[in-house]
């Protein structure tokens, strides 16, 4: 992170100093994006940089590293899918390639809100098949309100060997929805649930867990009265940096595509390659040529 923040840096004095004079579109994704979040037209393609808030239209005022950092790293369960993202990428250098193909006509620009969620199809097949297998979040409880009675679509066996194609619950019993079994599991996803297969979701057979009322079918968002408000923004921040880090760099494994991965245990998992210390995914990263 602190290298990139570096390189767009670099990049803003650069473009202040008139050696770089591409023109960012007023649509700029990431711009948007900035003023969903009330921080005035962040920008992170060719620039950085904070539009001030005056009659000035021209007055600008220039981001610190920190503050760039800061918008990159204040959100750890997105950082927690971006890390996974890449990990699934250099594991299948193929996809990666035609990740970047697609984002391959964005070259001087960022896409805009419209082509980042409905012209981008790929990019929105990694991001949701990243999710579905790497939740953030892998499970989340709820305590009933009162009595209830909750049919089994399959009769189940308990420990006891009674079959039981109900299960009653008590006001007060905590309920434990496992987010992360659920969006894997084979008898919703097929056989191949536990793979990275981003073209599932281009596919009108590819998506059979249809019963699910969550976003696109997954849990990872929860489901109900209090599925997550902020999905939206967060697939597009998802997008917008993803999609930024792919079309410029490429990622590599540092022992290539079977290295190793393990859970580092925190308050929420995240992804290290085995025998580091901590939450450490060193990768060979390098430029597009």
């Amino acid at each position: 992170m602190k290298s990139i923040a570096d390189d767009l840096l670099e990049r803003t004095r650069r473009e202040s100093e008139g050696l770089l004079r591409e023109k960012i579109e007023e649509k700029s994704i990431i711009g948007l994006l900035s003023g969903i979040s009330h921080v005035v037209g962040l920008l992170l393609s060719d620039h950085v940089s904070v539009k001030a808030e005056s009659t000035d239209t021209d007055t600008q005022l220039q981001m610190s590293q920190e503050e760039i950092l800061a918008q990159m790293v204040t959100h750890p369960e997105y950082l927690v899918s971006l890390t996974w993202a890449l990990i699934e990428l250099a594991r299948k250098p193929e996809k990666q390639q035609k990740l970047r193909e697609e984002l391959s006509r964005f070259s001087t620009a960022d896409p805009t809100w419209d082509q980042l969620v409905s012209e981008l199809p790929y990019l929105d097949s990694v991001v949701h098949e990243v999710l579905r297998l790497h939740p953030p979040v892998t499970d989340t409880n709820a305590v009933a309100a009162e009595d209830d009675i909750i049919p089994l679509s399959n009769p189940i066996v308990t420990a006891t060997g009674e079959s039981v194609s109900s299960i009653v619950v008590r006001r007060g019993t905590t309920v434990t929805a496992p987010i992360r079994t659920i969006n894997r599991s084979t008898a919703f996803w097929g056989p191949n649930a536990k793979e990275f297969e981003p073209e599932r979701w281009l596919e009108e057979s590819g998506i059979p867990a249809k019963q699910f009322q969550g976003h696109r079918h997954i849990l990872t968002f929860s489901d109900g009265p209090r599925i997550c408000l902020g999905r939206s923004f967060a697939l597009a921040e998802f997008k917008a940096a993803l999609s930024v880090l792919i079309r410029n760099y490429i990622f590599e494994l540092i022992d290539g595509p079977e290295t190793k991965i393990e859970k580092h245990r925190s308050i929420l998992p995240r992804p290290k390659v085995a025998g580091q210390t901590g939450a450490k995914v060193p990768m060979k990263v390098k430029r597009v040529a």
